[in-house]
């Protein structure tokens, strides 16, 4: 197995600078900043803001700066340990910041062709016209006259004379650029959108596209001094070398397949890193013929923790695992059963033995330390939720009241006959080997005092889920479930008793010193209860997180504490409790699309890394593992058991069965799929994507055949028909195509505006509503012969627009938590936020009041009341989660 130290973050980090083989810096969402001084081999988290940000600069290993979202822009003068805010006059986003060697001259570039320059190393800074009027993703300043700055549809603009003047270059492409850099006042090179590489020798007066191999997004690019190393980075783990100055590319193998979004190597052309998706930091020493990851990210979210001595244990969703040697400062990880929840561990004294139970009676274990697992046969195939060992004897508990022990230090497992139906959820032990304790469903608790030979069932003063339980020894034990629920026996379980627990939160996690006096449990949304008096009073700490805790071990003295949770979260305190510091902060996945029930009864979110999350009538969110971890970007449903969802590479699967199995349809396109729609037939539908790709199908997806329609260079965002002919696909540029014959001729449509359009809802043939950058919101109603622009109030961009089925209320989402509120058919709009801080991909309106919201970071939100308050969604593994959906189709 292929561990790797995991990122204190699990962010996308979008700009990196090497200052030489020693230094260098990383930046990213949520404010992340990252520094090294020992070449990579450990990274440190610096800077407190939360802000996205989005490029770095440095001059030497002193003098940097940092630009993001909100017109943030961070100075340091010592290496980063103290960041300073400075004014930049702007809350436009900034995505390049750019200095000259001497530190003095820099500028940054962003939204709505925001351009501002520094003359004094950032302590001041103006804004500069360049009389273009587009939105700018990267700058590069080759002295402190001399810079180039890249943006959308192509553009390059560049200045000799320090902006006073900036010239706009004839680039000979509208593909969005997203990188630039360059070696000297004549010659630099430009990346983009769909394998655009171009390069100047002439100051740009002209610029040669350069043949790539691919059709990739390209989003970083260094070059050597001389010109003639080039390194070029993007999708699916992309990086590509050139040796003759960017003429004709090969590519290199990066070892993953997420995106690396920025690059830089030593002069040389030798050592180098790369930086891009969830925390992902990749080093090279050979010129990129090889990599290995520095860091990466845990996006899986954690449901167990335990430890010995200095070695801490954490296992979670789809097979991960992280270990730690330093008592939680610093986290290996990696992955050991892919598609399996991994629901229990227990580690040894020797810090090298360990068990993992999960999904399917999955039992793994290690003799070294975590760098190798092996199977072990566990004889049932019902999901164990736990285990626990002693040094003679070990228990494993599941569903179905299963129960395994094993009197050969887990090499194998018996299952034990039990007076229980229950799922059980959790079982624990002192070290005497012969006593144990397992709970479960409606309060369940059941009991052996002769190792696991027999087990009885206890009486419980409740009938809530009992989640975890801790033996302190064989009189006292504790438990933990939903509600808020407590209980304690002081005599062997003979009697039981509820303890006032202060909370109404699930309780997942509980444990205690080995005397008994200090105690923890952990729960949903960050709660942290501790007691100093054997649980005669249990109080509330300070909410050091918001997301769920799932499971919590102290070390016997109490003088280490470990809790982990969801997105990979991990904290730690080694102050008895009382503080606690974040060791990996938990991220979700970014959401991206979402489909809700027409009776607003449940529906499908779709997000990063083969993200799909289902609910039902209970109102829980559940992954529903789809295989591949492939970003997916739009689903459509038809209805509860059949959806199809849209993605990366081309991507294109099929449920029939409610998520139970998931199947690829061949698409016979390579190019990102951003959106689909399936009509109620289950056989008529379209699907669209880069470089202006159409598909239809009419038999369910068996086929997908390609449609003309937008120009190579467009990206199309949205598709959606109102019935089985009349349709819209909307994309950059102000593209907008119609369709009155199911796609068989798409015709554009002009809308007045060249701004990018991402969000469609149509409410009939006549009625349809477009949203976009710059606050764009278009509306229609008659059919798309004239197109109305209403003032939106924001200035930011806008990502999707949804309606009440009545066409009246309607709302639209974007970045920076952008939530606007129509409640007159779209004749006025008003400006809201969910609260999240987080950027919004997408939206449903199933009611007046009932509305739904998914954005970055595993954002889930719901309002009941028209957007006047919203509630955050879990949908973490849960033990007592309804069972797995069973298939009920499974052909076409």
């Amino acid at each position: 197995m292929t561990m790797w130290n995991i990122a204190p973050r699990s962010v996308n980090l979008q700009g990196v600078c090497l200052v030489d083989e020693a230094h260098g810096w990383a930046v990213g969402d949520g404010g992340m900043i990252l520094a090294t001084r020992d070449g990579g081999s450990s990274w440190s988290p610096q800077g407190d803001t939360d802000k996205d940000l989005r490029a770095v600069s440095f001059v030497d290993t002193l003098r940097g700066w940092a630009a993001g979202r909100d017109g943030i822009l961070l100075h340091t003068e010592d290496g980063g340990r103290h960041w300073r805010r400075q004014d930049s006059g702007t809350e436009r986003n900034l995505y390049g910041v750019s200095f000259a060697p001497s530190g003095r001259t820099g500028w940054a570039v962003g939204d709505d062709g925001t351009v501002l320059a520094s003359r004094d190393g950032g302590h001041t800074w103006q804004p500069q016209r360049t009389g273009a009027d587009a939105h700018f993703t990267r700058c590069f300043a080759q002295d402190d006259r001399v810079a180039w700055i890249v943006g959308k549809k192509g553009r390059i603009l560049a200045t000799t004379d320090a902006g006073a003047t900036w010239t706009v270059q004839e680039s000979g492409t509208a593909a969005d650029l997203r990188g630039v850099f360059a070696v000297s006042p004549g010659r630099c090179w430009a990346v983009g959108r769909g394998g655009t590489v171009l390069w100047t020798e002439d100051a740009g007066a002209t610029w040669t596209r350069a043949d790539s191999g691919t059709e990739l997004d390209v989003y970083g690019v260094w070059v050597a001094p001389d010109g003639r190393a080039v390194r070029v980075s993007g999708d699916d783990g992309m990086i590509l070398a050139s040796a003759d100055g960017g003429r004709t590319f090969l590519p290199l193998s990066s070892g993953t397949g997420k995106d690396v979004v920025t690059l830089a190597f030593t002069p040389d052309a030798v050592r180098g890193w790369a930086a891009g998706d969830d925390g992902l930091v990749l080093a090279t020493e050979d010129g990129g013929a090889t990599w290995n990851p520095q860091l990466n990210g845990v996006h899986k979210d954690f449901v167990a923790v335990h430890g010995a001595g200095p070695v801490r244990w954490v296992v979670g969703q789809d097979g991960a695992v992280a270990v730690s040697t330093d008592a939680g400062a610093g986290w290996r990880g990696g992955g050991i059963a892919s598609g399996t929840v991994l629901w229990g561990v227990h580690g040894l004294d020797d810090g090298l033995r360990a068990w993992a139970v999960g999904d399917q009676g999955t039992v793994l274990a290690t003799t070294d330390g975590g760098d190798t697992w092996h199977r072990r046969t566990s004889t049932t195939t019902e999901d164990l939720h736990s285990v626990h060992l002693t040094a003679s004897r070990g228990w494993a508990v599941g569903t179905a009241a299963t129960v395994l022990t094993t009197t050969d230090a887990g090499t194998t497992w018996h299952r034990q006959n039990i007076p229980a139906t229950e799922d059980l959820h959790a079982v624990h032990g002192p070290d005497d080997g012969l006593h144990a304790w397992a709970v479960g469903d409606q309060g369940t608790v059941l009991a052996t005092a002769d190792g696991g030979h027999t087990w009885h069932r206890q009486v419980s003063p409740t009938t809530a889920t009992l989640t975890n339980v801790h033996a302190v020894d064989a009189d006292t034990v504790w438990a933990v479930g939903r509600a808020g629920t407590i209980l304690a026996t002081t005599d062997g379980g003979a009697t039981w008793s509820r303890r006032d627990s202060g909370t109404d939160a699930a309780l997942w996690g509980v444990t205690f010193t080995e005397s008994g006096e200090l105690g923890w449990a952990v729960g949903d949304l960050g709660t942290i209860l501790a007691t100093s008096d054997a649980g005669a009073r249990w109080n509330r700490q300070d909410r050091t997180v918001t997301d769920t805790l799932k499971d919590v071990w102290v070390s016997p003295d109490g003088k280490g504490v470990s809790a982990a949770g969801d997105g990979g979260l991990i904290l730690g305190s080694d102050a008895l409790g009382e503080t606690w510091r974040v060791h990996v902060s938990g991220t979700g996945k970014n959401l991206y699309g979402v489909h809700i029930f027409p009776d607003a009864d449940g529906g499908w979110v779709v997000g990063d890394g083969g993200t799909v999350l289902s609910s039902r009538a209970d109102g829980r969110w559940t992954p529903r593992p789809i295989g591949p971890a492939t970003n997916l970007y739009g689903i459509t449903a038809p209805d509860a058991d059949t959806a199809w969802v849209a993605g990366r590479g081309g991507t294109i699967m099929v449920t029939y069965d409610a998520g139970a199995h998931w199947r690829a349809q061949e698409t016979g396109t390579i190019r990102d799929l951003l959106s689909v729609h399936l009509r109620p037939d289950l056989r008529t539908g379209w699907a669209v994507g880069d470089q202006g790709t159409i598909l239809a199908t009419d038999d369910g997806g068996a086929t997908w055949r390609h449609q003309a329609g937008a120009p190579g260079q467009v990206a199309l965002w949205t598709v959606e028909f109102t019935d089985d002919l009349t349709g819209w696909a909307i994309g950059t540029g102000g593209t907008v195509l119609a369709t009155q014959d199911a796609g068989a001729t798409w015709r554009p449509q002009p809308t007045g505006t060249t701004d990018d359009l991402v969000g469609l809802h149509v409410v009939d043939a006549r009625t349809c509503w477009f949203v976009g950058d710059d606050g764009t919101v278009l509306g229609t109603e008659n059919g798309g012969a004239g197109w109305r622009r209403h003032d939106s109030g924001t200035t930011q961009n806008l990502n999707a627009v949804h309606f009440a089925p009545d066409g009246r209320v309607g709302c639209a989402v974007g970045r920076s938590d952008t939530v606007l509120i129509t409640r007159d058919g779209g004749a006025n709009w008003q400006t809201g936020a969910t609260g999240s801080g987080m950027s919004l991909w997408a939206v449903h309106v199933a009611s007046d009041r009932h509305w739904w919201i998914v954005g970055d970071e595993g954002t889930v939100l719901s309002t009941a009341d028209g957007g006047a308050t919203w509630e955050q969604h879990l949908y973490s593994p849960e033990k007592d989660a309804p069972a797995r959906p069973r298939p009920r189709r499974t052909t076409d």
